[in-house]
């Protein structure tokens, strides 16, 4: 890889956060104990806790020149994720969502998805791939994404793909599974949550899910399947090169976004600190960890952080 700066497209929300008391049941109530309006979106957030972590990151996505959109746009530009690719629609509406945390830490979330998935295939185009090393995308939306995916293999970029919600909920986004299987096709690496892997692979096991995805697909670094509680598994070419890391116990805040903050860990680490397989995914892991220590859905880390993080996680034997 020539370069370690990523290119992400996808989505890009402002998510209204309310802390309750537990999540309501079906025509029940929930007592809200806190609420906030956060920067958010699975893409932006792996791209803003990768610069962050010291990557370089620029974001593709639309959003409505609205109070959300002109929101979002404000605290990209404070981040270090280049906006210049960010499109504000006059007349648009923004991505957004309703995050329901309870006090363990689970969520429910609800998305509108405005004008996100309205980017079309003119807006994007080659030169946004200069500079860069990485094309991470979550398929948000799914003609763009795959255009940009086939000029990053043809320029021998590393393509990954973030599987973190399932098919069927993307397919509600109108992302086909022919869409689907072709990005799963020119994917270097593949990362995704347990849930998403195992609908995709039609397997219950998750192991056995992100083996069935390597097989089919051949990714050539292979795929990464996230599994909450139980750590993260990252399948290869060889069954007994299978790499198992344990997620770290810590109080749990609130989990949103630790399926991203473990993406941009692993591509912090791997890509651009060019870290060895084992490391980069306990790097991850910590990341995620200390991201449900934390209220909101993105990671608010240093690399520094980070591997004071593990050095404790280490001494108490974690």
């Amino acid at each position: 890889m020539g370069s370690s700066g990523i290119l992400g497209l996808g989505s890009a929300a402002m998510d209204h956060v309310l802390r309750c008391d537990d999540l309501p049941r079906q025509d029940g109530f929930a007592l809200v104990l806190d609420e906030q309006i956060l920067p958010g979106g699975s893409c932006a957030n792996v791209l803003a806790a990768a610069a962050n972590l010291g990557t370089p990151a620029s974001l593709v996505a639309k959003m409505g020149d609205d109070t959300y959109g002109r929101a979002f746009k404000a605290d990209l530009e404070r981040s270090a994720v280049s906006g210049e690719f960010l499109i504000l629609e006059k007349g648009g509406a923004s991505l957004h969502t309703f995050i329901t945390v309870a006090r363990d830490g689970s969520k429910a979330i609800f998305v509108h998805m405005g004008s996100s998935l309205s980017l079309s295939v003119e807006e994007v185009h080659e030169g946004m791939l200069d500079g860069k090393g990485v094309y991470f995308t979550d398929m948000i939306p799914a003609p763009p994404a795959l255009k940009l995916a086939r000029l990053a293999s043809s320029r021998d970029l590393t393509v990954v793909f973030h599987v973190e919600v399932a098919p069927s909920f993307m397919d509600l986004c109108g992302i086909s599974r022919r869409e689907i299987h072709e990005m799963l096709a020119l994917s270097n690496l593949v990362i995704g949550s347990m849930g998403a892997l195992t609908e995709l692979a039609g397997r219950e096991d998750p192991v056995e899910a992100a083996w069935t995805l390597k097989t089919l697909y051949e990714p050539s670094l292979g795929v990464v399947s996230t599994m909450g509680g139980n750590g993260a598994v990252w399948v290869t070419s060889e069954r007994d090169d299978t790499l198992l890391v344990p997620a770290y116990q810590v109080r749990t805040v609130d989990t949103t976004g630790a399926g991203d903050a473990f993406a941009a860990g692993l591509l912090h680490a791997f890509f651009s600190a060019r870290l060895d397989r084992r490391v980069s995914m306990e790097f991850a892991s910590a990341c995620a960890a200390i991201k449900c220590t934390q209220w909101g859905p993105r990671l608010k880390a240093k690399e520094s952080d980070v591997w004071s993080f593990l050095q404790t996680a280490s001494s108490r034997g974690n």
